[in-house]
Formats: structure tokens, sequence, C-alpha cells
């Protein structure tokens, strides 16, 4: 999942934000970059899981051939089920 403040959510315009972590795309469809680690944690916690881990992924990927520079934040969990 993107996290927040990923290249994706940071291409939108200022006009095209809906809401709080909520941006609309010319076509009608709608993006909401609900996913920071406290949410994630605090929706899986609720569910009755454990969290074993829980961390950001930040990479900045290089597009040579445009000269464009691309700072993806993506996140990665591992939760398990109580016995």
């Amino acid at each position: 999942m993107s996290g927040l403040y990923d290249m994706t959510m940071l291409q939108f315009e200022v006009d095209q934000r809906v809401g709080f972590r909520e941006y609309k795309y010319a076509d009608g469809t709608c993006s909401y970059f609900f996913f920071s680690l406290d949410c994630t944690r605090d929706v899986f916690l609720g569910a009755g899981f454990i969290e074993a881990e829980l961390e950001y992924c930040c990479v900045r990927s290089v597009n040579r051939r445009k000269h464009k520079t691309m700072h993806r934040v993506w996140f990665h969990g591992k939760f398990q089920k109580p016995m």
C-alpha cells in the first residue's frame, strides 16, 4: 500500500483535494491515503491481531531517460493472529 506523502499523493493539485487525505482524479474516481503506521496499527490491533513488524519503506527511483526523480513511500507490516 502507498504510504502518506508518496509521490502519488504529492502529484495532486490543491483543487483536486476533496477531504483530509482524499483526492479526486479527473475521471471522478477518488484516492484516499489512509495508511499511516499508526492508523494501520490501530486497525489490526483493534481486530485482535498481534504486531510482529511495521515500518515505512522509502525508495528513490530515478528515470534517467526523462531525468525525473520519484520518491515512493510504502509500508511493510506483519501481523499475527493469536493462537
